[in-house]
């Protein structure tokens, strides 16, 4: 059973709500955070990314940054821009993008069920990134991002989604920076989510992993968190986007050596363009032209083993380049598949990579896989879109 709490919560003043939501803080830059929080003083931005009012000199971590954080939350709540819920909530949630919509219920994730892999992880998390967020917790007394959870379909759950959706008065509204509408709703019956979702046998954390660790680390300080800050989706609603490679030196190869290398564990074919997002093609961008690598996975393998980047990386990028973790290796950079692979053929024409890759997009039937086998998915395999936006509701446990 999967085990979830209301929670405690600030929710957002609606009038405010678009002045106050914000991106997740780690798919934003310094710069790109600044140039989101011009003109919007109110924004939860400036919290979870306060080092965006800092020079670059300033490192992010700076105990000034935290002080900072906690300052700009004050405001928020001095401006009443965050409301405190009448009694502790649980949230719908629901993103429209295109023809693309998914729906889930914010609630607080049981620490009980983090820490015996009822909810499940399929990344592992970087200290310096985990610390981050545990320090800013403390200093807010506050959950501000949400961690994304997807669980499998319970047609009960999703009858609850139909009905508050026809007939309950969104608590807010937003429309995006990339145009997708994020609606939040206050659940009638919160006890009645919560019995629904005991009949659902696991839960999986798709994004958020940094997140969700950090708020278990403070899971027995008083005070401290009630639990983790988590949507939890349908997995059938979910997106999953390809995410994509970049090398930036090829050293001490030559193109040509390479491609070379490339023939001797791929099958590799030119291409007119990008291949297909089909599993079992990997595509090879340099000197202006697209090649095709292609490979068949060994069906008892396991199931890391047959996700296209493993391919890549152990076939390719750590015995010839000597990429051993590409997690932190300078050589190698990352591209979210939202951005497709023209920006690919932008950086390498214009000399900022030496080669790109791009990768076909990992299903959830994979990811489900990994994490049930108790495995651990290579860096930067997935991307989920559209993604949640933080600031509709707040777990103030302090």
């Amino acid at each position: 059973m999967v085990k979830i709490h209301p929670i405690p919560a600030l929710s957002v003043n609606s009038a405010l709500a678009s002045e106050v939501t914000c991106v997740p803080y780690d798919i934003v830059s310094r710069e790109e955070s600044r140039k989101l929080a011009e003109n919007h003083p109110l924004t939860l931005l400036r919290v979870d990314r306060a080092d965006l009012e800092f020079p670059d000199s300033v490192k992010f971590n700076a105990p000034e940054v935290y002080v900072r954080a906690a300052s700009n939350f004050a405001r928020l709540l001095q401006e009443k821009a965050l409301l405190p819920e009448e009694k502790p909530a649980i949230f719908l949630v629901r993103m429209i993008e295109g023809k693309h919509r998914q729906r889930g219920f914010a609630a607080l994730a049981d620490f009980g069920d983090y820490a015996s892999g009822q909810l499940r992880k399929h990344e592992f998390t970087r200290p310096d990134k985990e610390d981050d967020r545990v320090t800013l917790i403390r200093h807010l007394g506050a959950l501000t991002g949400p961690v994304l959870a997807a669980y499998p379909d319970l047609p009960e759950l999703t009858a609850q989604m139909d009905e508050i959706e026809a007939t309950e008065k969104p608590l807010a509204e937003v429309t995006d920076e990339r145009g997708v509408k994020h609606t939040v709703w206050r659940c009638p019956d919160p006890s009645e989510i919560v019995r629904l979702f005991a009949q659902v046998t696991r839960s999986y954390i798709a994004d958020g992993h940094h997140r969700a660790a950090a708020a278990a680390r403070l899971a027995k300080e008083k005070p401290g968190p009630l639990g983790i800050l988590t949507v939890y989706f349908p997995a059938s609603e979910l997106r999953v986007l390809p995410y994509h490679r970049l090398v930036l030196k090829l050293d001490p190869f030559t193109p040509e050596k390479f491609l070379e290398e490339a023939k001797k564990v791929f099958q590799v074919t030119p291409s007119p363009s990008a291949p297909p997002n089909k599993t079992g093609m990997i595509g090879l961008f340099f000197q202006g032209k697209w090649h095709q690598l292609s490979w068949k996975a060994d069906a008892k393998s396991d199931p890391v083993a047959k996700l296209d980047a493993s391919a890549l990386q152990d076939r390719l990028l750590g015995p010839v380049l000597q990429v051993k973790d590409p997690r932190t290796d300078a050589r190698l950079d990352f591209v979210g598949g939202i951005h497709g692979t023209k920006v690919l053929e932008e950086k390498v024409n214009s000399g900022q990579a030496a080669a790109a890759f791009s990768l076909p997009a990992v299903s959830l039937s994979q990811i489900l896989a990994v994490a049930d086998a108790d495995q651990i998915m290579p860096p930067k395999s997935t991307w989920f879109e559209p993604k949640l936006r933080s600031g509709f509701y707040i777990h103030k446990f302090s």
